[in-house]
């Protein structure tokens, strides 16, 4: 059986990608998924200092297990002041020193999710253009913005025929070749 690893890219213990990772898996029923919260695996901020100092973290090297124990990813990463989240960069900074490419070139949903309008946007941009460099091959990717206008946090699903059907479509991206 094929297994995804999802997380979302967030430092926020209230993330509303958590929320969009954690809806998305739920409608997969023939695949095993592992939720993780990346804030359970804190790591330095990295340094080559600390590198040659420590090595490399154990919780790096968790990390690196997980992603190589499975076949590809969904990942959610909220737009910081445009760019991607301080916690999301350096988990790929560490595990890029661990050789071979981070994401092992297994394919994966990227997604973003904001209450603004722009739907971070601009981040998932900057993803799509760096996750092939990183060894990540993009399948599916949306952006959602007005997230608390169209996601109802206490069924735990959308309410937007149209982004339900843009979600089956990207799941159904993933399921093809994984």
């Amino acid at each position: 059986m094929s297994k995804i690893l999802a997380f979302s890219g967030s430092s926020s213990s209230k993330s509303i990608n958590q929320q969009l990772v954690n809806a998305v898996v739920r409608r997969f029923s023939n695949i095993e998924v592992t939720v993780i919260d990346i804030r359970d695996f804190p790591l330095p901020v990295f340094s080559v200092d600390i590198e040659e100092a420590d090595g490399i973290p154990e919780n790096a090297e968790r990390l690196k297990k997980l992603f190589t124990d499975h076949d590809g990813f969904i990942i959610s990463s909220p737009e910081h002041n445009g760019s991607i989240p301080t916690i999301f960069k350096n988990l790929v900074d560490w595990l890029s020193r661990m050789g071979g490419k981070v994401f092992q070139d297994k394919p994966m949903l990227l997604m973003s999710a904001s209450p603004g309008q722009g739907g971070g946007k601009t981040n998932l941009d900057n993803l799509l253009k760096l996750m092939p460099w990183w060894g990540g091959e993009v399948v599916g990717s949306m952006s959602i913005g007005g997230f608390s206008e169209v996601f109802d946090s206490e069924s735990g699903d959308f309410t937007d025929t149209d982004l339900e059907d843009q979600l089956k479509k990207i799941i159904g991206s993933l399921n093809k070749v994984i």
